[in-house]
């Protein structure tokens, strides 16, 4: 039986409010903390990364100028390899920049007419030493350049295509396939970038698959070296294209990534360039 009065009782109910208030107002300043610290975080590399960058590329310039005139092949091969590093350095952080302008909508991602072809070259060219000879390209009917998002279409390919390299057997065969379908899932008469990714490695579980685009997964931690954020950025990236993606596997026969990319830009997508 409660026997405390109706005075008693409104004490302890303001007690509890005010102490939620504090447990609140302390969370929101945690929260604004952290929030400053992710755009400070967001600035730094934005502006920062490019720095070392182009340090690194002065350095490979005054390296190179003694190299050439020894005639060592093997070294200016592999300053050569360097700048196109220092290059993808630099293509990361322009769209770096182009994203935090979408953040903070004064900006939209950029859409060019692009070869899938180019593409696609560049990106087994810096997959890996070994890519070359593995990855097998099958474009359908000659895709002409295609409405899309540059540095989306690079960074979807080239983490698709490293996962199938690092995690099928060495000297297997890679497959890339492309192809532009006409959109028959609405009404519109657009068009689709669908791309097709498969390796026989050895397969990912049912129960895996549900869980392959979370960020830090990595089903096999021994097999091969990673953050676990290659799907997640994958799957954000093609989100951000109002595309789909999916998985489907078997174990023991390998594993097939499906990309659908749309080709007319969304009402939110930057202009479409010549």
């Amino acid at each position: 039986m409660d026997i405390r009065t109706a005075d008693d009782r409104t004490a302890t109910l303001e007690t509890l409010l005010n102490e939620a208030r504090i447990e609140a107002n302390e969370l929101r300043a945690r929260i604004e903390r952290y929030r400053q610290i992710l755009a400070s975080t967001r600035m730094v590399m934005g502006h920062e990364l490019k720095k070392p960058v182009i340090a690194i590329n002065g350095y490979l310039e005054l390296v190179s100028e003694d190299v050439e005139k020894a005639s060592l092949t093997d070294a200016i091969c592999l300053i050569n390899k360097a700048r196109g590093e220092c290059d993808l350095l630099n293509e990361l952080n322009d769209f770096y920049l182009e994203l935090l302008r979408v953040d903070a909508a004064t900006g939209a991602p950029r859409i060019e007419r692009v070869s899938v072809e180019e593409v696609l070259r560049k990106v087994i060219a810096q997959a890996s030493e070994k890519a070359e000879g593995r990855v097998r390209v099958n474009i359908v009917d000659s895709i002409p350049p295609v409405p899309v998002n540059r540095n989306a279409l690079k960074l979807i390919l080239l983490n698709l295509i490293e996962n199938a390299l690092k995690y099928s057997p060495e000297g297997s065969v890679v497959r890339v396939e492309a192809e532009v379908s006409r959109d028959l899932r609405g009404s519109s008469d657009g068009e689709l970038l669908k791309l097709r990714i498969s390796d026989t490695g050895d397969g990912i579980p049912a129960d895996d698959l549900k869980r392959v685009f979370r960020p830090f997964v990595r089903l096999d931690e021994n097999r091969a070296e990673g953050s676990g954020l290659g799907l997640t950025l994958v799957r954000s990236l093609v989100d951000m294209c109002d595309g789909d993606v999916s998985v489907r596997s078997e174990p023991g026969k390998g594993t097939t990534v499906f990309v659908t990319l749309p080709l007319v830009p969304g009402g939110n997508a930057g202009a479409v360039l010549p």
